[in-house]
């Protein structure tokens, strides 16, 4: 039982929802049971296996998991005594009484699960209700149900010891109650390790931006080791000085390994007890990592890796879609990566209020968590429905990017958690008269034969028109089933780009599909290899990375695929549709790349890192010249890569408000400094050359009076611009701002910025030229209609 209550997070990675990991679970327990390994094997390695295989095996059959009609009787190899059978029969009936005594509709969704042996997707058709909400009343239902169990007695878990003894026999039998009630007791005992994971908090964490980096600190020499992973994989637990930059050492190991850290996104301290998944064809292996968060992996051959799952109690977790992981790991024969750096966001408590049109608080309002931005907190989800209270709140846990829908009386509003959302922790949803979000897209995803393709991962990205603004779209995601067939619900009726990806195959883009399509057809064909390696300044291999792989139109760059690399040899390789591309990359502790222009079938592209700058400097509070610990700072504009090792690196302060920030590419840039309770600031108009160290400079922050908004302060022209072909667009003016002074309009275009052009120099490349210093100018050249307007522009210190 406790093995199995342990592969709780890679059964949640393996399916989609809480109900098919239960089934998946006791699938498992079951073939245990009827097929023990020997007294000499390690459990937890042959359970993953097993697991594994079930799951393998759930897929090649195309059925959905059914609760199995079996029932289980255990002889244990000493007889249990009498109190204890007692025990036990008490147990069943105290069960059967706290199942009858439930209240609806949470007794109905148990008994159809659990005794009748519907899955979630059906109980909620024969309902009409969503598949989220069966979820979240089983949930529910289980908590209630094992709180009842509780308080009549709190040695019902003990009654259930005997049915982990080694060497039980396993007696089939047709379904009974009572036999499925045993199965419901396994179930409420092996959830409260998931129960307690998902309580708790960070209070010192500030904001959390979208993308991160962190700064390196240093741990005492400690030791471990421990067992537990497919194919006898060697892990271990090293504690030891943290490096700025991922190096590749000797080993003696045959497989070769890795290490690094687990570090907290908001703090930059070590998650201690993080617990890591990583998947190969050798089977999946769980990890823990030590108190300041180190980790080791080793493994008996080499073998290509995959970051399936990071998860801590009062952490956000990093799960993405079985099988379609960012971060990819090569280890080779004898050796190591080490320095790597992992990221977890803190489960912050956030305060919503549903208000209505006149901003009263409407109480009984639903509010529902649409999808995570990132498809990458899928496990441990906390909530995702709420009911507010009197006043119209509610408290929720969620990543940044999120989308909270919120209903009542016909009713309905939107919201996003964005950065004002992360500085305040407070969010407020508007409910208007808006069209419910109620359409479904279907479709299939084929070979190029034709043929169906399972486990493709598909996301539906809302386009959204230039200029436009409406209530905040979520980003959806399926998986195609085994038979190539996948659905979106929950969609409005505009119109999304549909994104397919699988390994050894190209990622295919389909544009202006409408939230209520049905049999959309995604086919994926071989495409062409695009492959290569990357160096830092000294041509050695950079072994860990992220890599964008982009088509440029204009000033847009499309992302096509983006992935971590951990590799010895600094290698990647990927597919490919036929065309063209860009390649950047971005490493902890180098400058990022230039982007590299490739065509697809390219098998020998080197890119090279460059050392960049290094910036100094302290961040205090603009009132009181305290320094403010924990705030962030990153370059503006760069981004991309998975949540738990983002592409865009940053720091945080430390506890006398100073930090260094480094790998900054040579040129100008701007730096963005958040910190929670303070408004943000921009801090631009420097310039950086390959290994310069600049400053020190200081930075001060406004703190937020009660009640207010966050506003961005910079320097600039006081402008909002959106990429438009080969142009930047005007979207907004700033009133009083130098832009106002020499009347410069919503919709016109800059062209050239200090007479070059901006698809010369890029959008973050013009971005950084027209930032600067306060009461600077910067020459501009603007297309208004068919005349071309020479104007110089005067940059201010703003707020907006």
């Amino acid at each position: 039982m406790r093995e199995l209550a342990g592969l709780q997070a890679l059964a949640r990675s393996l399916v989609h929802g809480d109900a098919d990991a239960d089934d998946l679970l006791q699938e498992t327990a079951i073939a245990a049971l009827e097929h023990p390994p020997d007294e000499a094997r390690p459990v937890a390695p042959w359970l993953v296996t097993v697991l594994l295989n079930r799951r393998r095996m759930d897929v090649r059959s195309r059925s959905r998991r059914q609760l199995r009609e079996q029932a289980v009787g255990l002889a244990p190899k000493e007889a249990a005594s009498a109190p204890d059978a007692i025990d036990r029969a008490r147990t069943l009936e105290r069960l059967a009484s706290a199942l009858v005594a439930l209240d609806e509709p949470f007794r109905d969704v148990v008994i159809r699960r659990y005794l009748d042996g519907q899955s979630a997707a059906e109980i909620a058709r024969a309902l009409g209700i969503p598949a989220g909400t069966v979820r979240w009343r089983l949930k529910t239902a289980l908590a209630r149900l094992r709180a009842a169990l509780d308080e009549s007695s709190p040695r019902w878990r003990r009654a259930l010891l005997p049915l982990a003894v080694k060497g039980a026999v396993v007696v089939k039998a047709k379904t009974t109650v009572v036999s499925l009630l045993l199965l419901l007791l396994l179930l409420i005992g092996t959830t409260i390790v998931v129960l307690v994971m998902r309580r708790g908090g960070d209070e010192k964490a500030g904001s959390r931006p979208a993308t991160a980096g962190m700064p390196a600190t240093k741990g005492s020499a400690a030791k471990r080791s421990a067992t537990g992973s497919a194919g006898d994989i060697a892990v271990t637990q090293q504690i030891g000085p943290v490096r700025t930059r991922a190096v590749v050492e000797p080993i003696a190991a045959e497989g070769g390994a890795i290490s690094g850290r687990v570090i907290n996104w908001s703090t930059g301290d070590g998650v201690a007890n993080a617990e890591l998944t990583f998947t190969s064809v050798l089977g999946a292996t769980t990890i823990r990592a030590g108190n300041d968060g180190s980790f080791e992996l080793t493994a008996p051959k080499p073998s290509v890796y995959s970051v399936a799952t990071i998860i801590a109690p009062g952490f956000l977790p990093y799960a993405p879609e079985l099988e379609h992981s960012p971060v990819r790991i090569a280890l080779l024969s004898k050796q190591a990566v080490r320095g790597l750096t992992l990221f977890l966001f803190p489960a912050l408590d956030y305060e919503g209020t549903v208000v209505d049109a006149r901003h009263a608080p409407v109480a009984g309002a639903k509010v529902t968590l649409e999808s995570t931005p990132s498809g990458e907190q899928t496990l441990e989800k906390i909530v995702t429905e709420w009911t507010t209270d009197k006043q119209g709140k509610f408290v929720f846990h969620a990543p940044d990017g999120a989308v909270f829908e919120a209903s009542r009386a016909g009713k309905r509003g939107w919201a996003i958690l964005d950065g004002n959302v992360a500085t305040t922790r407070q969010m407020v949803i508007e409910l208007g008269d808006a069209a419910a979000r109620d359409a479904t897209m279907r479709g299939k995803t084929v070979d190029s034969g034709g043929q169906p393709l399972p486990e493709v991962l598909i996301t539906a990205i809302p386009e959204d028109p230039p200029g436009v603004k409406g209530p905040p779209r979520s980003v959806a995601f399926a998986t195609s089933g085994s038979d190539g067939t996948f659905t979106f619900e929950g969609l409005d009726r505009k119109a999304y780009t549909l994104a397919a990806e699988l390994d050894e195959f190209a990622p295919v883009h389909r544009e202006h599909i409408a939230g209520g399509a049905r049999n959309v057809v995604l086919t994926l064909d071989g495409g062409k290899p695009l492959a290569g390696t990357v160096h830092d300044p000294d041509d050695r291999p950079v072994p860990s990375y992220t890599l964008l792989v982009t088509r440029r139109h204009g000033l847009i760059r499309e992302v096509v695929s983006t992935r971590s690399v951990i590799d010895p040899r600094g290698r990647f390789a990927l597919r490919v549709a036929e065309g063209s591309y860009e390649l950047l990359v971005s490493a902890r502790g180098w400058a990022p790349s230039a982007p590299v222009e490739v065509s697809a079938g390219t098998t020998d592209v080197k890119i090279e890192l460059g050392a960049g700058a290094t910036l100094q400097g302290t961040v205090v509070d603009a009132a009181t010249a305290a320094p403010l610990q924990y705030a962030r700072v990153q370059l503006e504009g760069a981004g991309g890569g998975a949540s738990a090792q983002p592409a865009n690196a940053g720091t945080v302060t430390r506890s006398d408000g100073t930090f260094e920030l480094t790998g900054i590419p040579a040129g100008p840039f701007t730096i963005s400094i958040v910190a929670g309770g303070h408004h943000p600031r921009l801090e631009g108009g420097m310039v950086a050359t390959n290994g310069a160290v600049l400053g020190p400079i200081k930075i001060t922050l406004k703190q937020l009076a009660e009640g207010e908004t966050p506003t961005l302060g910079f320097v600039g022209i006081g402008v909002q611009l959106a990429a438009d072909g080969d142009a930047l667009r005007v979207d907004r003016v700033i009133p009083n701002s130098g832009a106002a002074a020499v009347g410069i309009a919503v919709g016109d275009r800059i062209i050239a910025i200090d007479g070059i052009a901006v698809t010369t120099l890029g959008m973050d490349g013009a971005i950084g030229r027209i930032r600067g210093v306060a009461h600077t100018t910067v020459a501009l050249t603007l297309r208004r209609g068919d005349q071309e307007l020479p104007l110089v522009v005067e940059r201010l210190p703003l707020q907006g």
